[in-house]
């Protein structure tokens, strides 16, 4: 009795062979799922291809985002083909890439863009093969810095200090042509079609200061050439107009005055004759032996009378 009650009393030691048994097991357990979950299934993230691999055979194919199923030989390599910013020289802090050069008209212009890109999935195994992951160093940093060289020299001061300005019709062409020539040095190299090109934004156009006061100054003075060249044009058209209305009125007038005079003649050639109305008079005379002639004025014209009424 008293041994059961000194077995009773005693606690049971969790680090006996009978307790490590237990954490052994399940530390097995563990170990074996994550085997098999390492070497039979694979994760692929949102925005993301997993490119697999045989013994360092890349394969044509690739996983999508989800969960799949896989032998334990074939390795998997997830890559982002989602939009991100070009980092040059693989600074994680510079998403600007600066070049300087020579505009065509001798002024030293340094320029800063920033592209967005991202990788074409279908291309995806084959860039991986040939290229590898450092893909931004090897294909895109050369175009990135050699198309904007070659687009400052091709260019004035004055188109590339109107650039400068945000909204501007010449910024927007620039960025255009940054962006199709990018995307066409691109293609040149690497894998084609690999990466694609989003949009490419000019940062700044940065010009020294006495040029820039220079610049300043000439697009200031073209203004007000301008300007006073509009107020010339304006001028030279409202004379054109007054000699046009002067000229019209003048010839209403002369109009006016020709109708008046020919309304007169008209109205004078309706007037009956002297020689007319002496006729009258004789016939008058002979039907009407009581009518009377009585001359007035000075051309002695006739007017008649009725002796009987007088």
């Amino acid at each position: 009795m008293e041994e059961d009650y000194e077995n009773r009393g005693r606690k049971k030691n969790p680090f006996s062979f009978g307790g490590w048994t237990y954490v052994i097991a399940g530390f097995i357990i563990v170990m074996v799922i994550a085997f098999l979950w390492g070497a039979f299934l694979v994760s692929i993230p949102p925005g993301h291809v997993g490119v697999k691999e045989i013994f360092g055979d890349v394969q044509d194919d690739y996983f999508t985002p989800g969960l799949h199923l896989k032998v334990p030989w074939v390795g998997v390599h997830p890559i982002s083909v989602q939009t991100e910013k070009y980092l040059d020289y693989g600074s994680p802090n510079d998403d600007t890439a600066d070049i300087t050069a020579l505009s065509n008209d001798g002024l030293s212009t340094t320029m800063g863009i920033a592209v967005n890109y991202h990788l074409v999935t279908e291309k995806l195994p084959e860039l991986y093969d040939r290229v590898g992951t450092d893909y931004s160093n090897v294909i895109m940093i050369n175009p990135i810095h050699s198309v904007p060289r070659d687009l400052i020299s091709k260019y004035d001061t004055k188109t590339l200090y109107s650039a400068s300005r945000a909204g501007t019709a010449d910024r927007a062409k620039l960025e255009q042509e940054l962006l199709d020539g990018i995307r066409s040095k691109i293609d040149t190299v690497g894998v084609p079609g690999s990466i694609a090109i989003e949009q490419v934004y000019i940062r700044n156009i940065d010009f020294p200061d006495a040029y820039k006061n220079t610049i300043t100054a000439k697009m200031n003075m073209d203004t007000e050439i301008a300007t006073k060249r509009s107020q010339l044009e304006k001028e030279k058209i409202d004379a054109e107009i007054k000699v046009v209305v002067a000229k019209a009125d003048a010839e209403a007038n002369i109009a006016r005055a020709t109708g008046d005079a020919e309304s007169t003649r008209i109205r004078n050639s309706q007037q009956p004759s002297k020689a007319i109305l002496q006729l009258a008079w004789i016939q008058s005379m002979k039907d009407n032996p009581k009518v009377m002639y009585v001359p007035i004025g000075e051309d002695g014209l006739p007017l008649f009378k009725n002796v009987d009424s007088s």
